[in-house]
């Protein structure tokens, strides 16, 4: 009996040090939500592939980054020396060869914030003939993203890089939000045409567009509703501003479920957390780790909860501590 060739491959480029985060510990094990940030991508990768169709792209703190890696039950590729993303993929199919899938999905390690769902409208327009898809977004300040040059048919054309772009290319305000599935043959001959003319000097992933349009694939492009799918983290201040969107999907999924917040714009947490139907958060409170908060319980005002259990119908005082550890 043959065996089915699995459909997608993952690649995750975490190689990057993060410089403006101005930390030892490398960018993409920053806590997000008492997570690492580049375990909330690991997530988004395990819900469209299995584990060992999983690979990850590791550089700067190979040491801490490949422990998550491995106890996620992943593996890792080297990029050394870091000449771009271009570069960095090449090196993850290098680490997938005993894996024959089909098509490669590319997530980005600083991207946290996307949704399972939006990774699957990449790979419908796959399965409807394209030879490569990608996210993009329409902003009012492209700022330093990538413009998006679309053909006459309404394909993708090209991507360029703000860096390289004239003045009537800068005026797009359609951008690139850096995550891709490809058709893994198509994405194998493209990669092997990539040059380092550019600005940087790196081998960029986007010049993969234009190779494979110049070979008459389609390329398509899936426009984000919500652009914050595709905030990247560079910054202490992006990751605060990356925190409070995760936040505020969790607690917009506890009000739906019957969960009273008084006050959602200070209450906190943490998405391992439990908390049943009937159950109030006062203004103030922090749910971090795994709480258990019964149905009907009700947490005082500026209280933090950390790993603890609070039963059905109690009651927490206000500006309690409790820990269950």
């Amino acid at each position: 009996m043959s065996v089915a060739v699995p459909r997608w491959a993952v690649a995750i480029l975490a190689a990057g040090k993060g410089t403006r985060m101005r930390s030892e510990r490398p960018k993409v094990l920053h806590e997000l939500a008492g997570r690492p940030m580049l375990d909330h991508v690991i997530d988004l990768a395990l819900a469209v592939a299995r584990p060992h169709d999983v690979v990850v792209v590791v550089g700067h703190g190979v040491a801490e980054v490949t422990e998550l890696v491995r106890d996620r039950g992943l593996s890792e590729v080297v990029q050394e020396p870091q000449l771009g993303t271009g570069d960095a993929l090449r090196i993850a199919l290098r680490g997938l060869d005993a894996r024959p899938t089909e098509c490669v999905v590319v997530l980005s390690g600083d991207v946290p914030l996307l949704r399972a769902a939006t990774v699957r409208r990449l790979l419908d327009e796959l399965d409807a003939g394209a030879a490569a898809a990608l996210l993009t977004a329409e902003l009012a300040e492209p700022a330093a993203y990538g413009r998006v040059v679309r053909g006459a048919d309404g394909s993708v054309a090209e991507i360029v890089e703000a860096g390289d772009a004239a003045a009537d290319l800068l005026a797009i305000r359609e951008v690139n939000a850096g995550t891709y599935v490809f058709n893994r043959s198509a994405l194998v001959d493209a990669l092997g045409t990539l040059g380092q003319n550019n600005v940087q000097g790196e081998y960029y992933l986007t010049d993969v567009v234009a190779s494979l349009t110049s070979r008459g694939l389609r390329v398509s492009a899936v426009r984000l509703a919500d652009p914050t799918e595709m905030q990247g983290v560079n910054s202490r201040a992006d990751l605060a501003a990356a925190e409070r969107v995760l936040n505020r999907r969790i607690l917009d999924t506890l009000m739906a479920s019957g969960v009273t917040i008084r006050d959602p714009g200070t209450t906190w947490v943490d998405p391992r957390a439990e908390v049943g139907p009937d159950a109030v958060l006062e203004p103030g409170v922090v749910l971090r780790g795994s709480c258990r908060i019964g149905a009907g319980a009700r947490i005082g005002a500026n209280s933090v909860l950390d790993h603890a259990a609070v039963g059905a119908g109690e009651v927490v005082r206000p500006l309690t501590f409790l820990t269950g550890e």
